[in-house]
């Protein structure tokens, strides 16, 4: 087994010292609307690309055509075309908020590898994790205070069908008030069907490594829309299907826990993109189903050679050439855009067929870093290089360059994950300042990126890793109960926040304005762009000292 690629065990935790006492927050009870956020003490209203203009690259995609806005309810003041709007805000799963039982990872937990190992550092067990399921008002207030526009959470199938064809009212009754509190906050609901865990008894079926688990989660997605449609404005079919089918079945870290298993790796993610396909048309012919927007999240991370240079690229070169193609970034485009899929292992035939392109009518995109591979295959950096706790390092422009790719699928694109797990807090100041930019250079260029959801609110269970990672915006411990400590670098990115959307707009506007498109017939001419003056972002700089 390879070690340390994405999924491999990391840095040991390091204390919590950037904590203070979360105050201010409103009754458990009122869930009453809550604008105003966390007073920012660090960071000034604006921000900045480092000095460096942002080039217009009169961006298209690979077929020659453009993105086309996805109409909002949501007008722009004046700030760009109507109906394109930027949404900020944080992302969750329910699971790693709340556990549950009788599901693949309640299972995959109690469970010990073939050499005696526990399938989760330290033996760790979700549980009921920072229970959000109870604290939802409480945590929805904090997504408010971060002055957010957007949600993102996970509705879970364990939940809602623990047997076969048995429905949970009270389960479903659950989501109906978390939901409403979030509406009743003004926040915009991206609601994700699949986040890695599904019943017990799907996966005594086989799971996705079948064609028959298609109609199962068909029927889940029609019965959550039918209860939900009216309240939810993004729905996502699944997360990262290539990360679930390369930790699962090639890697080992996920449930099944397999190892190089490329046949029902493939199949695992063929059947996930068919059944997209399949609970995208059932949902367009459901009453209100054709206004839905329903879209994919996919997780973009390179893999590369530590050192080009060096006589150890004779070995690792091959395998960061296969690690970028099992990660399936190609793939994914390829099905998405036209509904090629091909799969190669190196132990059988390449697996090719062709389907009729699914409907999409946005893409999630996860981002975290890039993974350099070192001599004995591990993840590594080289300075100027900085690594985070887990196994990659950052790399900010590798987001521009993701959402390039992911801009050839010609839909809006939604950050729908991008963080730092930094449990000491002094890297945080370099993601901000790195990461940010790069998605207002993007829409500056003329990529359709319509959102930015930080990962995630509260530290949480983090898989394979357990409780050890620490990427969220308040501080948890198991044994802490409801109560979460902010970090200090919560209010820095509140503030952001607060101006970040209008400063999209005018960025957005700004790339249609420096865009000369001239019809002639079927043909699009269009004309070489000057270069943008200075982003209209803004940042102000870090002491080095500031732990945040």
């Amino acid at each position: 087994m390879l070690k340390g690629p994405t999924w491999a065990p990391c840095c040991s935790q390091a204390p919590l010292d950037a904590r203070r006492p979360l105050t201010g927050l409103p009754s458990a009870t009122t869930c009453s609307s809550l604008r105003g956020g966390v007073k920012p003490t660090h960071l000034s209203p604006e921000l900045r690309l480092g000095g460096q203009a942002s080039v217009m690259n009169g961006f298209q995609t690979p077929d020659g055509k453009r993105s086309q806005a996805l109409k909002s309810d949501s007008g722009l003041d004046g700030s760009g075309d109507e109906g394109w709007d930027f949404l900020v805000g944080t992302a969750i799963s329910v699971y790693q908020n709340s556990g549950g039982i009788n599901n693949n990872w309640w299972r995959y937990e109690r469970q010990r590898t073939r050499l005696g190992r526990p399938t989760i550092d330290r033996g760790q067990k979700c549980g009921q994790s920072n229970n959000f399921w109870e604290n939802y008002e409480e945590d929805i207030a904090r997504v408010v205070s971060l002055n957010s526009s957007v949600f993102r959470l996970s509705l879970e199938w364990h939940r809602i069908e623990p047997e076969q064809g048995k429905f949970d009212q009270d389960a479903i009754a659950h989501y109906h008030k978390i939901f409403d509190c979030i509406r009743r906050n003004n926040l915009t609901i991206a609601l994700t069907l699949h986040h890695f865990v599904h019943p017990l008894w799907f996966d005594d079926l086989g799971g996705f490594t079948r064609a028959e688990s298609i109609p199962h989660f068909t029927r889940f997605a029609c019965t959550a829309f039918r209860e939900y449609g009216s309240k939810v404005e993004l729905w996502i079919t699944f997360n990262e299907p290539n990360v679930m089918a390369f930790c699962g079945w090639l890697y080992g870290q996920f449930p099944p826990g397999l190892l190089a298993n490329f046949k029902l790796a493939g199949q695992h993610l063929l059947n996930m993109f068919r059944s997209h396909t399949a609970a995208y048309n059932a949902i367009k012919e459901l009453p209100g189903g054709k206004a839905s927007k329903i879209g994919i999240v996919h997780n973009i991370m390179e893999y590369e050679t530590l050192q080009p240079e060096a006589f150890s690229a004779r070995w690792v070169d091959p395998v960061v050439v296969w690690l970028n193609r099992v990660w399936a970034t190609q793939t994914t485009l390829d099905y998405f855009s036209h509904g090629h899929f091909s799969w190669m292992s190196p132990w059988s035939d390449t697996m090719t067929l062709k389907d009729e392109r699914p409907g999409l009518d946005f893409v999630g995109m996860n981002y975290y870093g890039k993974v350099s591979i070192d001599w004995k295959y591990a993840s590594a950096a080289i300075p100027p290089g900085v690594m985070t706790d887990m196994p990659f390092q950052l790399d900010a422009p590798g987001l521009y360059k993701g959402l390039q790719r992911m801009s050839a699928l010609d839909v809006p694109i939604y950050i729908t994950e991008t963080g730092i797990a930094d449990a000491a807090g002094d890297r945080r100041p370099l993601w901000l300042e790195t990461y940010i930019p790069e998605v207002e250079r993007a829409v500056r260029d003329g990529m359709d990126v319509r959102g930015l959801m930080y990962w995630t609110l509260v530290d949480n269970f983090e898989w394979a890793h357990g409780f050890d990672q620490k990427f969220g915006l308040y501080a948890w411990e198991p044994g802490m109960g409801s109560r979460r400590e902010i970090r200090a670098a919560t209010p820095l990115l509140a503030n952001i926040y607060k101006d970040l959307a209008a400063q999209m707009r005018r960025a957005h506007k700004r790339a249609q304005e420096d865009r000369a498109v001239i019809k002639m017939g079927k043909a699009t001419v269009v004309a070489k762009p000057e270069a943008s003056p200075q982003s209209v972002l803004e940042l102000s700089s870090y002491s080095s000292d500031e732990n945040v």
